[in-house]
């Protein structure tokens, strides 16, 4: 590809200062925000205060998220799915006024996002990731279910004066019975909490705090938790899998196109929003380890690296590029970090230069 059909950046940022959602999570926000709006359109027809404000507020925050991506703070897609679907259970149970069972399915999901939040919180006050050593997940998961509860209770209470100083009628009946419903959802999301953590934890709560750990200033135990955590989200547009640096697993021998898989992973991220590409980890998150037996040492592994960064990516390119090795107690996984290049970025073969996105 010459030149002519690379795009020219003009961004001069410093490559590690930001971090960029994928494609897919952008498209899954846009279509959150057309749904909110939707929403909130039948809420002012329909006259229903409540829709209105929980919709606006939904398409408020993903508009912060996709305006600020990640400089402010990242919602995990998973989350808004779950707000998504309380949103329309919310409008159908509002325009329907039978459909009495889309109601209790939408309190009992409100009730596991707050108890969601509630894991948030907990982790927060811990100051840590999720999956440090000491985690005691009993109390972690009575923490998170008393916060859930209360928060609703807390809504209510506000819930009772607006009607009262609006002169409205409230129904104390059903409001008892939302708040039952609210607190099965709870108990439930902090009892499977504490049984197994399940994906569900993995793409909302594990998610939230990895993403945010430097606006919310907590911390991670040790970078296998972080590696661990990757792995177990799977591959995307910004997260890659390669099982070997340059040793063919099927010969055993060392094969040049091993190098160029690696390398070509490295130049797409350069040229689209950057990544991360995890060597030393087969297609499917298998740890095998990097193929560090094929050098004499470490330092001769790390320095070959450095050298076909340099040779066929280029010394320009190299502050992009960060990379190091993550112990797996007798292996080890190079962690290559990527960030998005403000100039187009060729890989040198030969004497052709390709451009990967």
């Amino acid at each position: 590809m010459t030149d002519e059909n690379v795009p020219e950046r003009t961004d001069k940022k410093n490559p590690f200062d930001t971090q960029k959602m994928d494609r897919t999570t952008m498209k899954l926000y846009w279509v959150t925000l057309g749904i909110s709006v939707l929403m909130a359109v039948v809420g002012i027809v329909f006259e229903n205060i409540l829709d209105i404000a929980v919709a606006a507020g939904v398409a408020l925050l993903v508009v912060i998220t996709m305006r600020h991506d990640y400089k402010f703070i990242h919602i995990p897609p998973m989350f808004i799915i779950l707000m998504m679907i309380g949103i329309v259970l919310s409008t159908i149970s509002g325009v329907f006024f039978d459909a009495g069972f889309a109601g209790i399915v939408q309190k009992i999901i409100l009730g596991v996002i707050l108890g969601l939040m509630g894991f948030i919180c907990a982790y927060l006050a811990l100051g840590k990731i999720p999956g440090f050593s000491d985690e005691k997940p009993g109390l972690i998961s009575l923490e998170a279910f008393t916060f859930g509860v209360a928060m609703y209770a807390i809504f209510c209470m506000i819930i009772r004066y607006v009607n009262e100083s609006l002169s409205l009628t409230l129904n104390y009946s059903e409001l008892f019975d939302n708040m039952v419903y609210v607190t099965i959802g709870a108990f439930l999301i902090s009892l499977l909490f504490y049984m197994d953590k399940s994906s569900v934890f993995k793409h909302t709560v594990f998610n939230f705090m990895y993403n945010n750990k430097e606006t919310l200033g907590v911390k991670e135990e040790n970078e296998r938790l972080e590696i661990e955590n990757m792995i177990s989200l799977g591959e995307s547009d910004t997260l890659e899998f390669k099982s070997t640096l340059r040793t063919n697993l099927k010969t055993g021998e060392k094969d040049k196109r091993m190098e160029k898989a690696v390398l070509k992973t490295i130049t797409a991220f350069l040229n689209t929003d950057g990544g991360t590409l995890l060597i030393g980890v087969t297609d499917d998150g298998e740890i095998l380890g990097i193929d560090e037996k094929s050098f004499d040492n470490r330092d001769k592994m790390n320095l070959h690296m450095t050298n076909l960064l340099s040779s066929q990516i280029g010394d320009d390119f190299l502050p992009y590029i960060r990379f190091k090795l993550v112990e797996f107690d007798e292996k080890a996984v190079m962690r290559v970090t990527c960030k998005r290049s403000h100039t187009p970025v060729f890989l040198k073969d030969n004497k052709t230069e390709i451009y990967y996105v």
